[in-house]
């Protein structure tokens, strides 16, 4: 029983988490993973 309770406590701060995410974040607020590219700089490139 008390493994059941952990579990289902330590999913409902899991929720919370994401959710608190969401909101303050938004959903469409992520670039697409096709632009992270672009993004970033390159690890190669050499820095002067």
């Amino acid at each position: 029983m008390d493994r059941i309770f952990l579990a289902t406590m330590v999913l409902a701060v899991l929720l919370l988490i994401v959710a608190a995410d969401l909101l303050v974040n938004g959903v469409g607020l992520q670039p697409p993973p096709t632009q992270l590219a672009d993004i970033l700089p390159a690890p190669a490139r050499p820095v002067r």
